[in-house]
């Protein structure tokens, strides 16, 4: 049980070193005839371990410092098939753009490969099914700029969502361009869009992305038509539909398992 050695260690050293250092944070969940032992040092990033061991205790899943906080747990049944997942919510740092990870386990079939997904929200009581929401934030350059994706469960994979007309909450991710406008214009209003070094282009890439997602790309690109204004429009174009078309595949191909198992 590697992860509880590492973590005896910290909170040994830390009494000896540190009156104020917070101590350990354990918490135990049950799930039929498993038990999953979350721990980690409070004090420090990237500290907590999960651990989890069948009904004779043999250690069936563990993974050694790969959140900072806990945040909460839920049985939830993401697929509507009557048996329920556990998901995880944890805290990876204080990063903006890497700020959460959801962890999904379906222990029902003695599945212990993890699906993973950063930046999350989960979503319930709106479609039939609960649907996992991720927010990708762009440069750091620009503010406002980014996009959202929907996740479905169907019991096997995790799916990107792509028909607005299915699901709601998919559609309920559709910016309005006026919102979307007014990030532009903002921009504008203090530094030369049409400079080499300028970053207005990072809200037509993540305005488009998002559009593709929502499966309405030519409105994307009727907003850059319209709103772009510098003499790079043709290159930019080509240089945007590569970049959009990119990103959406490693979305929609991206099979979410667990990728940092020790």
């Amino acid at each position: 049980m590697r992860c509880l050695v590492s973590l005896l260690f910290i909170f040994t050293t830390s009494n000896l070193f540190s009156q104020n250092q917070k101590e350990e944070f354990k918490k135990d969940i049950i799930v039929d005839e498993y038990k999953i032992s979350l721990i980690n040092s409070e004090a420090d990033f990237f500290t907590g371990c999960i651990n989890i061991t069948d009904r004779n205790n043999n250690i069936v899943f563990n993974a050694d410092s790969i959140f900072s906080r806990y945040n909460w747990d839920t049985l939830i049944d993401l697929n509507n098939d009557g048996s329920k997942e556990l998901m995880l919510d944890l805290s990876t740092g204080v990063n903006m753009y890497d700020y959460n990870m959801y962890l999904i386990f379906d222990l029902k079939n003695n599945s212990f490969e993890p699906f993973e997904i950063h930046n999350a929200d989960l979503v319930s009581n709106v479609d039939e099914v609960p649907k996992i929401i991720s927010y990708v934030r762009m440069s750091p350059a620009v503010m406002g700029a980014g996009y959202t994706y929907s996740l479905n469960y169907d019991g096997d994979k995790l799916i990107m969502e792509s028909d607005i007309t299915k699901s709601k909450v998919l559609k309920s991710l559709d910016p309005l361009e006026s919102d979307e406008f007014d990030f532009i214009k903002q921009y504008e209003e203090g530094f030369d869009e049409c400079e080499s070094d300028s970053e207005i282009k990072i809200y037509f890439e993540a305005y488009l992305i998002q559009q593709k997602i929502l499966g309405q790309e030519d409105k994307g690109w009727k907003f850059f038509e319209k709103h772009y204004k510098c003499k790079d429009k043709k290159s930019l174009r080509a240089e945007l539909k590569q970049t959009v078309e990119e990103n959406y595949n490693y979305l929609k191909n991206a099979d979410y398992k667990f990728q940092t198992l020790n």
